[in-house]
């Protein structure tokens, strides 16, 4: 008997292994190059033509070789050789080639390519190398559905076909092809809507990303043929290019949602109005859902995505998120298994070889998700052919809390920024340390690694670095890392001015890029939020610490020639350094305003509203910090004064109130020139007018009241506003950044000191919502890790409840966290 038990367990340990060695064998058997050794060759060969001038460039011989192992290449120079001059680059594929390329450079050359600006002072006399790397990830990853609406709305070829080549560079092997509104027009044509119908539900440019999630419907819309053929042909153009250089691309896949009018059509059809997301008003909110087990969901989805495949090809990834931040219609698990394989089932009625790829984020802090509801979800779909994107593992990563995705592969991914926000903010040690762990646990079904920001253009540093991790196995210093990453950054320099830099990121590194917290970091901060007396801002960091790096850098920059990346860097660091002053000001003169101290009140009102002043000047002078360069390349797509004026709404409105009535006002808001000025200035100018006249009169204050003031005269005459602004930086930015950062940390008054950590607001016991403490997904480092226990408060009688999904939360104390029905704090994933 102990025998045969013991032989059933060894086979059983067999078949285990077996499948963790086979869970990812269907993917990577898809998710490959496709064009031949010879395209890919010549794509990887144009992309360092375009890096390189004419000269430097020659001295590049690529070859790809597919036989050698996935995500590998092979880089060699020696003065022993007949050709001593020429670098000789053998890798797997075209990617792979122009990541050994950027490697080489990086490395060797100590130079660096990032999305702000390039350093390529290359040495007259190119270094010799033999090096070989093969990547620890399958796959590296970049996008989230939400970067083509925060940053890449108004972007045409020229700026895609920069994009693509840095992409090449950090070798990235798989991303998303996301427009899709051409294919739904004819679609829902097909089904006999009308123009008119159609046009209700498709919203604009600014909001694809939340209209195509069901979240919203027609917000920011119409959508104009011209820019929907626009987008058709240039998301072609992006995806051709893309394969020519072996990198795979996910296409969109029906997830469910359609316009109201469908309702009518077949009235015999299960459909559901997805729930109001934000507050949004009736005519932009609750699109359609119908449920996938209808046939009608297979119908519709089996002819979007043959039209998709007829247009773009395919890599068999397909992405469909049905479920962000909306709930599904029913929480047993017997239901949200027929949904999942429904929507699969789908997908491989039209192309057999079919991979998901699904966002994690629908998890998490989504009290509904318990842990067997996610197991019933998962587990529809046949192990293998879902591929989950971890979509802040950096933060809340959700692998270990669902058993690696019920054994689906995942990507582990690096979000880190929301709304395109701009701050200095980052998880160096949790990405460097996450990454380690999750690879090194065998039983997790890690399948690569990523980076999925909101909006780019931020932080370059931390996205360079998260994606090195996906290549660079024996990455084992942050410190290193971030010391060679500074002399690549600025190029050339003595020894002496150097080490400025160098120590400046070491202090960049250990203070603001080492947020560690559980907190939402959301890019607001007190001049760039709505004012109200209850802000309470706070910093993770020591600011005087921070500040010195900010000194270290300005004399860098006096010291050094300064290239256009350290220019971009001082304003940068300055602008941090004066927002923190702000966050400071503002606790200093609410702390006047609240002993009725009118004198103080003044000095410290006056005071920030210079600083306003004083940043707007500062943002000036370099040309990544203007806001007239947004507006411009929105208006840009108008061929009529109408169509200007709808892509400048949508611009203006995204970064602004981003609803009609200020749903999600600040999420997506930019430290811009000309915003800071014409917009958080005019704000805080009202509020603190308010605030003063209240202490005149001996009065009090009404927050609602000055908000919808501030609503009135400020935010709705700016979004609807045709101001032109300057898209030329001015003035010196070397000269101003010292002079503002002398007068704002040594030239003002005491102010008092930002807490290190968060003052936590007392939770109404209004709030029918779950609430509980996370506990569950982590690697053993990360805060996420130490065990609370869940605490449910208040539920609702009305929450639909299933106890058998249920009965597990308080044994494995899952991850359900509040989800706070306001306008001003709302989930992260915009």
């Amino acid at each position: 008997m102990k025998a045969s038990v013991l032989v059933i367990f060894a086979q059983l340990a067999i078949v285990l292994s077996r499948q963790t060695e086979d869970y990812g064998a269907h993917i990577l058997e898809h998710v490959r190059p496709r064009a031949s050794e010879a395209i890919q060759q010549q794509a990887a060969m144009e992309v360092i033509a375009r890096i390189l001038p004419q000269q430097q460039a020659q001295r590049f011989l690529v070859r790809i070789d597919s036989s050698m192992e996935r995500n590998s290449f092979h880089v060699f120079k020696d003065e022993e050789t007949t050709d001593s001059s020429v670098v000789e680059i053998t890798a797997s594929s075209g990617v792979a080639a122009t990541k050994a390329f950027y490697h080489y450079l990086r490395y060797w050359c100590r130079v660096l390519v990032a999305w702000e600006g390039t350093q390529l002072n290359l040495p007259q006399e190119l270094p010799s190398a033999n090096v070989s790397i093969t990547a620890p990830s399958s796959i590296i990853y970049y996008q989230n559905v939400c970067t083509w609406s925060y940053s890449f709305t108004w972007w045409s070829w020229p700026q895609w076909r920069k994009h693509i080549d840095w992409m090449a560079l950090q070798g990235i092997t798989l991303s998303l092809a996301p427009f899709q509104e051409d294919l739904w027009t004819e679609v829902y044509l097909a089904y006999n809507l009308t123009r008119a119908e159609i046009d209700d539900h498709l919203a604009g440019p600014g909001f694809f990303a939340w209209q195509r999630m069901g979240n919203i419907r027609g917000w920011g819309g119409p959508l104009t043929a011209r820019f929907s053929h626009f987008a058709h042909t240039l998301q072609v153009r992006v995806v051709s290019e893309m394969r020519r250089l072996g990198m795979a691309v996910a296409l969109p896949a029906f997830a469910g949602h359609l316009p109201v009018q469908f309702r009518p059509l077949f009235p015999n059809v299960t459909f559901t109005n997805v729930s109001v997301w934000n507050n949004f008003p009736p005519q932009y909110a609750s699109p359609l859902f119908v449920d996938p087990t209808e046939q009608l969901f297979a119908e519709i989805g089996t002819r979007f995505l043959q039209r998709a495949i007829a247009t773009y090809g395919t890599d068999h990834v397909y992405f469909s998120d049905p479920f962000n931040e909306i709930n599904p219609a029913l929480p047993s698990g017997r239901y949200l298994s027929s949904v999942a394989e429904a929507i699969y089932s789908t997908m491989t009625q039209v192309d057999p070889d079919a991979i998901w790829l699904l966002q994690g984020w629908m998890f998490v802090k989504n009290p509904f998700w318990s842990d067997r509801a996610i197991r019933a979800f998962l587990s529809a779909v046949p192990l293998g052919r879902m591929l989950v994107l971890d979509l802040q593992s950096e933060q809340y990563p959700q692998y270990v809390r669902t058993e690696s995705y019920a054994g689906q592969p995942f990507i582990w991914c690096m979000l880190s920024n929301f709304g395109g926000t701009l701050g200095m903010l980052g998880s160096v040690e949790n990405v460097h340390r996450g990454i380690r762990e999750a690879r090194s646990n065998a039983s997790y079904t890690l399948l690569g690694t990523g980076i999925t920001p909101e909006g780019i253009n931020q932080n370059y540093a931390l996205y360079e670095f998260a994606l090195e991790m996906g290549w660079n196995a024996d990455l084992d210093s942050t410190e290193q890392w971030f010391s060679d990453y500074a002399q690549a950054r600025y190029g050339n320099s003595s020894v002496a001015s150097l080490k400025k830099a160098q120590k400046a990121w070491d202090i960049f590194r250990s203070t603001v890029y080492a947020f560690e917290g559980l907190e939402l970091m959301r890019g607001k901060y007190t001049f760039n939020r709505r004012p109200s007396s209850k802000l309470k801002p706070w910093v993770w960091y020591n600011v005087s610490t921070f500040n010195q790096g900010v000194e270290l850098l300005l004399s860098f920059a006096e010291d050094s020639p300064c290239n256009g990346l350290c220019q971009y860097d001082i304003v940068d660091a300055t602008r941090q350094c004066l927002q923190n002053t702000a966050d400071a000001l503002y606790l200093t003169l609410m702390d006047s305003f609240k002993k009725r101290d009118l004198r103080h009140f003044r000095q410290h009102s006056a005071l920030f509203l210079q600083l306003l002043t004083d940043l707007d000047q500062l943002l000036l002078t370099d040309e990544h910090f203007l806001l007239g360069s947004w507006l411009e390349s929105a208006k840009a797509f108008g061929e009529t004064n109408l169509e200007r004026h709808k892509y400048e709404y949508n611009a203006r409105i995204q970064i602004t109130l981003w609803g009609p009535q200020g749903q999600i006002v600040d999420y997506a808001n930019k430290q811009w020139a000309g915003m800071v000025q014409d917009f958080f200035y005019a704000r805080w100018r009202v509020f603190l007018a308010e605030l003063d006249q209240a202490l005149v009169s001996n009065g009090t204050i009404n927050d609602l009241k000055i908000r919808d003031k501030i609503f009135r005269t400020v935010e709705l005459p700016f979004v609807s506003d045709r101001k032109r602004y300057s898209t030329q930086p001015k003035g010196d930015a070397i000269r101003t950044a010292r002079v503002l950062y002398e007068r704002w940390t040594k030239g003002v008054p005491p102010l008092k000191e930002l807490p290190l950590s968060p003052t936590r607001r007392k939770r109404s016991q209004s709030l029918r919502f779950w609430t509980a403490f996370r506990c569950s997904p982590s690697v053993s480092g990360h805060p996420a890790n130490r065990p609370r226990c869940p605490m449910l408060i208040n539920t609702p009688a009305a929450w639909p409840t299933d106890l058998d999904m249920l009965s597990d939360v308080g044994a494995r104390c899952s991850s359900i966290a509040s989800a706070r029905a306001s306008s001003e704090n709302p989930s992260p994933m915009r």
